[in-house]
């Protein structure tokens, strides 16, 4: 399935589908070179090596960072595994300065 069709089928199937989409377009605008696919069923956003994935959920969309743990500072970053950390956002207000910063900061982590 291409990232198009999941956020196709999304539409169908879950009200969260418009902030969904919303996240995509706003990591696009800010990490354009990143490459788009889907991982564990989820639209997944890759350098070197897997960056963040989209995982919609009923009330929010979670904007997942596979090395969160290694971005020590960001308060808003949630979780508790050995890497994986990710951050709930409700509406396009949480898509601040804030995030861009941690979006921007697991870019590098994955250049370095």
């Amino acid at each position: 399935m291409s990232v198009d069709a999941y956020f196709e089928r999304l539409d169908r199937e879950k009200a969260i589908a418009p902030l969904a989409r919303l996240v995509r377009e706003w990591i696009r605008a800010r990490a354009p070179r990143l490459a788009e696919g889907l991982a564990w069923g989820y639209p997944c956003y890759s350098g070197s090596d897997r960056i963040c994935s989209i995982v919609p959920h009923k009330a929010h969309v979670n904007l997942q960072f596979f090395r969160g743990a290694e971005l020590a500072g960001h308060i808003r970053m949630e979780g508790s595994g050995k890497a994986l950390r990710h951050v709930k956002i409700y509406d396009g207000d949480d898509l601040d300065d804030g995030l861009a910063a941690i979006l921007a900061d697991a870019v590098a982590l994955d250049r370095a």
